[in-house]
């Protein structure tokens, strides 16, 4: 009987020695594995970012890091990253020897460093609002008095030139909508039933509505929708369209800036928003509704790319988190694809399905002017082609 309970306790003793060695281990391994020696192929791959983007980063969201917690900023960050740019799960991640963590400290982290990005870094999603701003998207050319007061970077933000790469003129950005996964909401939640969130894909998800250029880069992004709602309904209510309606009003009859969206027919023909001739008959409207294709598939290979580069918002992924978290994640997501875009760096984009809307759009009182306004616009546009 004694020699059992000293077996025992042998066993718990050696048990316990084994715990403290492995804890030593891994505290050791933070503190000396710096996943910045990896080669720059190898932190890309992990990491999304180059280095001394990712370094840069650090150093712009370290000023304003608030949460309370023992593990540094930089591994918290690039735990983060990996994450998006992986969709693994969190305990895979957190399982990570260059970036050991548990599941729940990295969960936590995950969650303060997107607040982060979007907080610090949430002007990189920038849609043109002054008119110079909208004539370099829409042209490329800057005037010499407006050169002098950018500085190189902003001229190069701004030069877009929608018109020299596709041939639609007055350009500012092309609009559509992609669905991203998440888990099936709480049954019994009353403010967002389940049904909201169903697609007529048949999985749950945010329809996230954004307006690209022609670099890729998102200049205006909304992500407040649940999946049932139809791209009409959003860009129905969307801050966007508000201030493009208030700045078609402010100007001057007959002073009109002529610069638009352009969509599919899941949106409706406005001002501001050209959609494709429904049944061309001209070779002019064939040849309109060649070049709007052209350029609207931008926005499909933006969303492509951006779901390339950060894994966890394809479809096969699903994010495992509140429409609010969710939210944020895929906001810190096209921020970070702003970045790595402008800074030059290209990649090949994962086949996108394509969110093609057939549903009549039906418009009525003010839309219906609207309407009818955006056909002439469009017609009068059509008849210099």
């Amino acid at each position: 009987m004694e020699e059992d309970i000293l077996l025992l306790l042998l066993l718990e003793e050696e048990e316990n020695l084994e715990n403290r060695d492995r804890a030593r281990y891994f505290r050791s391994l933070r503190d000396s594995t710096d996943p910045f020696a990896l080669s720059e192929s190898e932190f890309m791959k992990n990491f999304r970012l180059p280095r001394d983007i990712c370094r840069s980063l650090i150093d712009d969201l370290r000023p304003h890091d608030q949460q309370k917690t023992s593990l540094p900023l930089t591994i918290r960050v690039l735990a983060t990253l990996n994450f998006f740019g992986h969709g693994s799960y969190q305990k895979c991640v957190g399982n990570n020897c260059n970036l050991p963590m548990s599941q729940s400290s990295l969960s936590r982290s995950m969650r303060a460093v997107a607040k982060l990005i979007v907080k610090v870094k949430g002007e990189e999603i920038k849609f043109p609002s002054s008119t110079e701003e909208e004539n370099i998207v829409r042209t490329g050319y800057v005037h010499t008095c407006v050169l002098k007061q950018l500085d190189s970077s902003k001229f190069t933000e701004f030069n877009f030139r929608f018109f020299t790469k596709y041939g639609i003129k007055s350009t500012i950005g092309a609009i559509d909508c992609t669905h991203v996964a998440i888990i099936a909401p709480a049954s019994n939640n009353i403010e967002r039933p389940l049904g909201l969130y169903l697609n007529r894909k048949g999985f749950y998800s945010i329809n996230v509505e954004a307006v690209c250029d022609h670099r890729l880069c998102f200049t205006f992004l909304n992500a407040k929708f649940p999946g049932a709602t139809h791209d009409s309904g959003i860009w129905a209510t969307s801050d966007l369209r508000e201030h493009l309606i208030r700045q078609h009003t402010n100007d001057s009859v007959g002073h009109r800036r002529q610069s638009w969206l352009i969509g599919d027919q899941g949106y409706p023909l406005e001002p501001w928003l050209l959609t494709p001739v429904g049944n061309p008959s001209t070779s002019q409207e064939r040849k309109y509704n060649k070049l709007h294709c052209t350029a609207r598939n931008c926005v499909e290979r933006a969303f492509g790319v951006l779901k390339s580069r950060f894994r966890c918002l394809l479809k096969h992924r699903v994010l495992h988190y509140s429409h609010e978290t969710s939210a944020l994640i895929i906001s810190s997501c096209v921020i970070l694809h702003n970045i790595i875009t402008k800074a030059g760096i290209t990649m090949h984009a994962v086949d996108n399905e394509v969110e093609e809307d057939s549903d009549h759009v039906v418009n009525s009182g003010d839309c219906l002017q609207y309407t009818r306004e955006g056909e002439r616009i469009r017609a009068r546009y059509i008849s210099t082609l």
